[in-house]
């Protein structure tokens, strides 16, 4: 896990004489998610819109007022095996003093914006640390963006009350993905441990191997895959690997229709027209592709053969046993509805960089089926 600058982040550590922690304590100040700088410029803005106001009315310098005592306000979390205060700068807003006795643990929740579906922005996206209780509802204690530094502020905390929290184990790995990434992986998981617990593995069998036998596409895992002492070949269904396939093809017919059809009552040209049938027409074939395209891989002991039908203009292809260098799972810097997807690339030793697979939610699912390639073409890592 990425190790975090604690005062930087302004979180104070008091040891006593023998360097034992004794104290946490976090500062959070309005706006801390944001830095400095946007806090001056924000606080500005208000205290600008707060005297135009003020010159026509008088009753919105009491809201006006709030907010910015809001800003310059700043809180304070202190953590100790005594206590668990809560406490502000400005007195108006209060202390707030929290049972240590009452705290069962701490965990965290990633909290995405109802909006982030429409953006691929990581600032839709947001950290909470809650004290979970035995009796009574949790408590947020702390925000931030920054999944690394939430996590350890729920560990840090957790040491030193000696709380002992299985949670924390793989809890970094799933707040860093979005729920529909974790909800494939699940998925994924499950079907494989059922699917494996109703076969009978051949006693030999090597334990890098899930001996995947896959005769039905899933969202969670858009491939068929048979297996066998020769070939492995996996079949990949473009349809079960995004969300954007009927919505693309809609836009570009669309598009195409206005740019071609309309035209016949038309009596003059419209270069308007003649621009969204150019751009219509590629969108409309890239939608269709996204529908009916299946990428056809064969994988044998000393070659990997892969071709895409029915809608690609591209030949066969074949990689050399002896020529690849490495087969890898990376971020394919796309998003849809603000999740990640991912490829395989075979990296051959001319530096070339082979795109096996595309565009695919399941970073698990696509790890799994590398190291499978790896195991049947019994690739040295």
């Amino acid at each position: 896990m990425e190790k975090v600058d604690f005062a930087t982040n302004g979180i104070e550590e008091v040891k006593n004489a023998h360097g034992e922690i004794e104290e946490l304590r976090f500062k959070i100040k309005f706006l801390s998610l944001f830095g400095s700088i946007v806090k001056k410029f924000f606080l500005f803005i208000v205290i600008f819109i707060a005297i135009i106001f003020s010159l026509f009315t008088l009753y919105s310098v009491p809201f006006f007022l709030l907010i910015i005592l809001a800003i310059i306000n700043k809180k304070t979390i202190v953590v100790s095996k005594e206590k668990f205060l809560i406490k502000n700068t400005i007195p108006i807003f209060g202390s707030k003093k929290i049972s240590i006795l009452e705290l069962e643990r701490l965990a965290v929740k990633r909290v995405e914006n109802k909006y982030a579906n429409r953006s691929s922005s990581s600032s839709a996206v947001i950290f909470e640390l809650y004290a979970v209780f035995k009796n009574k509802p949790a408590k947020k204690i702390f925000s931030s963006m920054n999944p690394y530094l939430v996590d350890e502020m729920d560990s840090k905390i957790e040491s030193l009350l000696n709380i002992q929290d299985s949670t924390n184990k793989g809890q970094l790995d799933k707040i860093s993905k979005t729920h529909y990434q974790n909800k494939l992986e699940t998925e994924y998981i499950n079907s494989t441990q059922n699917k494996a617990s109703n076969e009978q593995k051949p006693i030999n069998q090597p334990t890098e191997s899930k001996n995947f036998n896959i005769d039905k596409p899933s969202k969670s895992f858009p491939f068929t895959v048979s297996t066998n002492l020769i070939n492995l070949k996996i079949v990949h269904f473009y349809n079960y690997s995004g969300k954007s396939g009927g919505i693309t093809f809609l836009i570009g017919l669309v598009f195409t229709f206005i740019g071609i059809y309309l035209p016949i009552y038309e009596k003059e040209e419209n270069p308007f027209l003649i621009i969204c049938a150019l751009i219509g027409a590629p969108i409309l074939v890239l939608g269709v592709s996204n529908i009916f395209n299946k990428r056809f891989i064969t994988v044998s002991k000393k070659k990997i053969n892969y071709y895409t039908k029915p809608i690609s203009i591209r030949k066969e292809k074949e990689i050399l046993k002896s020529q690849i260098k490495n087969i890898e799972v990376f971020f394919s810097g796309q998003r849809i509805n603000g999740v990640p997807s991912y490829n395989i690339f075979v990296e051959t030793k001319d530096g070339k960089n082979h795109k096996l697979i595309k565009h695919v939610f399941n970073e698990l699912a696509l790890k799994d089926l590398a190291a499978e390639i790896y195991h049947h073409m019994d690739l040295k890592s």
